[in-house]
């Protein structure tokens, strides 16, 4: 058994998904297995892949080609196949640092019988080595801190980090899906790890390098909204659950609940809110929210 599955959901990055495979060749730890979930690409990834399949490369790369559903379906479907003791999820248009994966294994092995921590955090930073932040996160004099997901911005954790997960653990808390649409907000299934009292250990080390492109995710967030209000509904709502929100943060997380809901044709969810005491009286306020939603994403295509 690998002590990490590093998983890569992937469509359409035949482009760029060169970049990661060689970051992975020059791990100074191959204690790893590579997990691929193709999500219905038309590019040539299939066969970049079964070229790379057949080369020593030191460690085993297995991969599934599923259907286009989207980057929760297809990690939903990963956590199932992963075989390590650990889940690391790295984008198919990032890359790791050479001492990445020997850096994850020491940090999990501190961790690994601790039943209150559920993995271990690192940082994401661009290629020219500067945190996406700007700033190092705050942690003690070993460089670490220990905090659940809703936790992060205490600690300027509050940019994008990369995590490895217990895989036991992580099964226990699939990625939210909505019927029909593509993508839910990974923070959904994250922050119900921290609700339910998951830690992670938080380092402050860059091991993982980005450099988000014009086709990620989250460079097209105003498409994203369009195509899956449901998804953003479903984030909204789950908003409502988070211990220490103000209550003019519940109320406007309760207004964009209601407001999406209408906007993805389901006002019915509306009567699923975690919280009704806000939702029912951010009706009004939703029904007119939405309205003013359509005609932004309208304005977005022009």
């Amino acid at each position: 058994m690998p002590y990490f599955t590093v998983f890569t959901p992937t469509f359409n990055r035949a482009y760029i998904l060169p970049q990661l495979y060689h970051s992975l060749c020059e791990q100074s730890c191959k204690d790893f297995e590579w997990l691929i979930v193709d999500d219905g690409s038309s590019d040539q990834t299939g066969e970049l892949i079964a070229r790379w399949k057949e080369r020593e490369n030191g460690f085993v790369i297995r991969c599934y080609q599923i259907p286009n559903g989207g980057k929760p379906r297809a990690i939903n479907f990963g956590i199932t196949k992963a075989s390590g003791k650990f889940f690391f999820m790295v984008d198919s248009d990032d890359h790791l640092t050479v001492d990445a994966i020997e850096k994850m294994r020491v940090w999990c092995k501190e961790i690994e019988t601790a039943p209150e921590f559920i993995g271990v955090g690192a940082v994401r930073g661009y290629p020219d080595g500067r945190y996406l932040k700007g700033t190092p996160p705050r942690t003690n004099q070993h460089g670490y801190v220990d905090a659940t997901n809703l936790e992060r911005s205490k600690y300027d954790l509050d940019a994008d980090m990369c995590e490895a997960y217990k895989t036991s653990m992580f099964r226990q808390f699939p990625m939210a899906e909505w019927p029909g649409e593509k993508f839910a907000p990974e923070q959904i299934a994250l922050n119900e790890i921290a609700l339910n009292g998951y830690k992670l250990r938080w380092h402050k080390d860059i091991i993982y390098v980005c450099d988000y492109l014009e086709d990620g995710l989250t460079k097209g967030w105003k498409s994203l909204v369009k195509k899956n209000p449901m998804g953003y509904a479903m984030m909204y709502n789950h908003m409502l659950k988070y211990p220490d929100l103000s209550v003019q943060q519940r109320f406007s997380a309760a207004c964009q609940h209601v407001a999406l809901s209408i906007l993805g044709k389901h006002p019915e969810y509306i009567w699923k809110s975690n919280r009704l005491l806000y939702t029912i009286p951010a009706i009004p306020i939703g029904v007119v929210l939405s309205f003013r939603r359509k005609r932004q994403l309208m304005e977005s295509e022009t």
